[in-house]
């Protein structure tokens, strides 16, 4: 297995199965986080951190059209079933000390948006050699840079004082999303040749 992506075509350029598989599982992370905090936007925003829900809708959204456009698709029989793994998930967590409602859908989101975007480092698959012109790679890079952004609000809210008298719950929660989160994500990419501890 290596840690990187490829080997690499004539052009430098990944290789469209690993692209496909790589993309769907991004596309299916970021797909369900978009969805979700599409859902739990308010009509009206009634205090501030529903706010920062708006930011990271549009944000996921941008992420799922960028590669949905950089990818070169190939056909892959086995995404049908990975996706229903990884799709099952993503459903909410309930965390049972939470009894509001909304909060708990938000700390929710925040938890599995934590986890997707500390946990998966897509950039770091990049072989140096790699096509820098490359839509695929410029788009692997883009989110990882967008995902250090969001990455920041996330915390400020898990660590923000509407959450102090559920902290250790929201610490266990964390915990586990990242935990299923890795798992998926190095299962992928074993399945594609890469070894996962290199994308660490």
């Amino acid at each position: 297995m290596s840690n990187f992506l490829g080997p690499l075509d004539p052009d430098s350029r990944i290789p469209p199965r690993q692209q496909t598989r790589v993309a769907a599982f991004l596309i299916s992370a970021h797909g369900a986080l978009a969805r979700q905090f599409a859902l739990a936007l308010p009509a009206r925003l009634e205090v501030a951190w529903q706010t920062e829900l708006n930011a990271q809708f549009y944000r996921e959204t941008e992420i799922v059209s960028l590669l949905m456009r950089a990818t070169s698709w190939v056909p892959d029989v086995a995404l049908g079933y990975m996706l229903m793994t990884w799709e099952t998930a993503w459903l909410p967590a309930p965390i049972a000390e939470i009894t509001d409602p909304p909060l708990a859908q938000a700390v929710h989101l925040a938890t599995l948006a934590h986890a997707v975007h500390a946990a998966i480092r897509p950039a770091a698959l990049v072989p140096v050699e790699a096509n820098p012109q490359d839509p695929f790679v410029m788009a692997l890079r883009r989110i990882e840079f967008e995902s250090g952004r969001l990455l920041q609000a996330q915390i400020l809210f898990l660590r923000g004082p509407n959450l102090a008298p559920y902290r250790d719950a929201v610490s266990a929660a964390l915990e586990q999303r990242h935990v299923g989160v890795r798992k998926l994500w190095r299962e992928t990419l074993e399945s594609i040749g890469i070894d996962a501890a290199g994308a660490e």
